[in-house]
Formats: structure tokens, sequence, C-alpha cells
């Protein structure tokens, strides 16, 4: 039974790893998700526009979803009952007409959760992303992000629990997952992996010695 944070963070991630809508026979039913925070993971598959060869959002809006193990879920005028949207292994390179594509497309888009842009052609992070207030899950990795300051932008997203971003150049830089986990607490998996207390410790010292210079936050807020 799914009854934490780290457990339900593990079921997000299945999706992404499976690359359709996981069925019951690799995790345990949605109603066994008692965890409140993550409550909108059951509501509705993943709307899925993964490996359509879009290199511009408003090209989704011409396509019908791929549809997983289970059916996409229509109301009258057809928009869909999900909280969670896979546009990845496409060739986007930046995020222009998300919030369209999503209001468009989602019964309730103030409930997206869970965002997939995983294999694309990002260069950086778009702010527009912050707009998406609940998301919890976002799976970034392998694009083509090569500054660590890229990622303060989604330290303003309160519930984002779950992210990744290696396959990314920023991977290869010194102190990356440290930098990461200290500027976005919030986290609780980063690259699939669990964020020890001895991350957390990593990540102070080396905030403190940084906090001065900061040169990754002024270059943001610029």
């Amino acid at each position: 039974m799914l009854t934490d944070t780290t457990d339900s963070i593990r079921w997000a991630s299945v999706l992404e790893l499976n690359g359709t809508e996981a069925s019951t026979t690799t995790v345990p039913h949605a109603r066994s998700i008692n965890t409140k925070e993550y409550d909108s993971v059951l509501y509705g598959p993943v709307v899925d526009f993964s490996y359509r060869n879009l290199d511009a959002l408003p090209d989704a809006l011409k396509l019908t979803p791929r549809t997983g193990l289970r059916p996409n879920e229509y109301t009258e005028d057809q928009k869909l009952k999900s909280c969670s949207l896979r546009l990845s292994h496409n060739k986007l390179t930046d995020l222009s007409g998300l919030e369209q594509l999503i209001s468009t497309v989602l019964v309730e888009p103030q409930r997206l959760f869970w965002i997939d842009l995983s294999f694309n052609n990002f260069l950086k992070i778009d702010p527009v992303l912050i707009l998406c207030i609940n998301l919890q899950v976002l799976n970034f990795h392998g694009n083509q992000v090569g500054e660590l300051f890229e990622a303060d932008k989604l330290a303003s997203l309160p519930h984002l629990r779950s992210l990744t971003l290696h396959g990314n150049p920023m991977e290869m830089l010194k102190g990356y997952r440290s930098y990461i986990v200290g500027i976005i607490p919030q986290l609780k998996s980063l690259d699939y992996s669990t964020i020890t207390k001895q991350d957390r410790s990593t990540a102070a010292v080396l905030k403190s010695f940084t906090k001065q210079k900061r040169p990754a936050q002024r270059r943001y807020h610029e």
C-alpha cells in the first residue's frame, strides 16, 4: 500500500519509465494512495503527446492524444479529465503556447500535477512553468540546458517534489546535485534518486560558501 510521499513519487516515476499509463499489475491500485498531497494523481489517465514530432506546442492542438492502457476520458465539450501531460520525445525548443494547450485540453488545468518534457531540445527552463502552481512532478531530462542557474526558476513551485534534469549538460558541472537540492529545498527526489539528509547537508555547505556571490541568482533576475 502506498502510504508516504516517497512511494507516491515512485508511482509517478513508473508512468515515465513505462512510457504509458501504468497498469494495476505493476503498481498498486490508485485507491490505495491516501496521501492528500498526491490526491491529484487519481484524476484521469495521462494526456500523451509524446513521439509526435512536435516542434511547436500549438501543433498539439491539432492532434488526438495517444491512448494508453486506460482510455482517455472526455467531457461533452471534448476536454480531458487528467492532471498529467506528456510531451516527451519531440523537437520542442520553447514552451510558447503551454497555457493555451493546458486550458484547451484539460477540464481543470489548475490541477496539472505532472508534466513530462524530457527528450526535447530545450536550452533553457521556461519561466512559464512556474504558472503551473500545483506542479509536483517535472521530467526535464535529456534536453540541452547547460547552466545551473536555470533551475532557480523552479524554486517558486511550492509543491514540486520530484524533478529530473539528468542528461542535460548542466549535470556535468561541479556541484550539480548539491546546487539543485539547495535551490529547491522542497524537492524529495532528484533524477529518480531520493534526496537524503547527507544531500541536504552538502547542499547547505555549498550554499554557505556561495551566498555572497550568487552569480546564478543575479543572472536570472537581471
